[in-house]
């Protein structure tokens, strides 16, 4: 009897051990082929970084960006009359601020604004997208 269940225990250890391994294998070959992915991907995005088309179009992108900031900048400091009618949220309704209008606000008032001010209020993201298209990559 306990040969039996000896041999038993030695089937089932086998039998859990060659699950074991499969599993060790496929994981291996999943491994294997999203390094072989990410490699293709890698090699597609250096060989993207040097076309000379992918160059110039990033380049006229961040000039022509810049150059309408820096346009407007102008303009608006030549014209500072220039005032935008905006809405804004007011009351409890202004600490969700643009997604008030998601969360459905039910106050809100007008401001104006000048030219210069709206222009102000959208540096930091003009700065992210002339950084975005000015700097290369090469990673």
């Amino acid at each position: 009897m306990n040969t039996v269940i000896g041999a038993g225990i030695k089937v089932g250890a086998n039998l859990i051990n060659f699950w074991l391994e499969q599993k060790k294998q496929d994981q291996m070959m999943i491994a294997a082929r999203d390094a072989e992915t990410l490699k293709a991907l890698l090699e597609n995005q250096n060989k993207r970084a040097d076309d000379p088309f992918v160059k110039v179009t990033r380049r006229i992108l961040f000039m022509s960006i810049t150059f309408t900031m820096c346009f407007l900048m102008i303009y608006y400091a030549m014209n500072p009359h220039i005032t935008y009618d905006v809405l804004m949220p007011k009351g409890d309704n202004a600490k969700y601020g643009l997604f008030a209008w998601i969360f459905g606000g039910e106050s809100w008032t007008q401001v104006q604004l000048t030219g210069g001010l709206m222009l102000a209020s959208f540096m930091d993201l003009c700065f992210m997208v002339i950084g975005f298209y000015a700097i290369p990559s090469k990673k």
